[in-house]
């Protein structure tokens, strides 16, 4: 009986023999570096690199489009002159100065709107009117308004914050479940006290969209 069952034909027996020799592939110098992504990259990189050095020299006008060669030796003699590093530090500082503004001035805005319904109409009614608007669209009046200097472009900068960071932190307050609201009421929090221990802390995933947002 044994036998009639080992042998049926309709059973199929994989053989495996350990004598079979393993194959295996080499793979060649070339192929393990094009493997490396970096090095893609690079050679990417190089190639446009070229192709930069070859128009501008073609072209023959350094001040339209000056050559690779030219733009990276005017960079390091502005990074040694330290005319860049300076540059930088007061973009920056114009930056942090109308992201902290627009960060101050959406915080207003969302406590009024999470605390009462006329703040909750004015943020809607004014995200409504100056969300859409681009910020490239108010250089020229902010120009004519504060003229030429930093108080243009933090005026944009603040523009350009603003609406985003209230719009993500208001739908965060507005997604707390009741239940965190009434414990925080049960606990005796009223107004900012709510708004900083209970509302900010859950809503801090969309607070922290809303910030990278106003960042970019």
């Amino acid at each position: 009986m044994t036998d009639l069952v080992s042998f049926r034909p309709e059973i199929i027996r994989d053989v495996h023999s350990s004598d079979a020799p393993v194959v295996a592939k080499t793979i060649g110098l070339a192929e393990r570096i094009y493997r490396l992504g970096f090095v893609r990259k690079a050679v990417i990189l190089a190639v446009l690199a070229v192709a930069w050095e070859l128009y501008g020299r073609w072209l023959g006008n350094p001040l339209l489009f000056p050559t690779f060669g030219q733009t990276v030796e005017a960079f390091v003699e502005n990074i040694v002159s330290g005319v860049i590093p300076q540059r930088t530090l007061v973009s920056l500082q114009t930056l942090v100065i109308g992201y902290g503004i627009g960060i101050v001035l959406a915080a207003l805005l969302t406590t009024l709107a999470i605390g009462s319904r006329i703040g909750a109409d004015l943020l809607e009614t004014l995200t409504s009117m100056f969300n859409p608007l681009p910020a490239i669209a108010l250089l020229p009046l902010a120009l004519i308004w504060f003229g030429l200097g930093t108080g243009s472009i933090i005026f944009v900068l603040v523009h350009s914050v603003l609406w985003a960071i209230a719009l993500n932190t208001h739908a965060g307050f507005r997604s707390v479940s009741n239940t965190l609201r009434m414990v925080g009421q049960n606990y005796g929090l009223r107004g900012l006290n709510l708004v900083r221990l209970i509302l900010i802390p859950a809503a801090f995933p969309a607070i922290l969209t809303g910030l990278k947002v106003g960042w970019a």
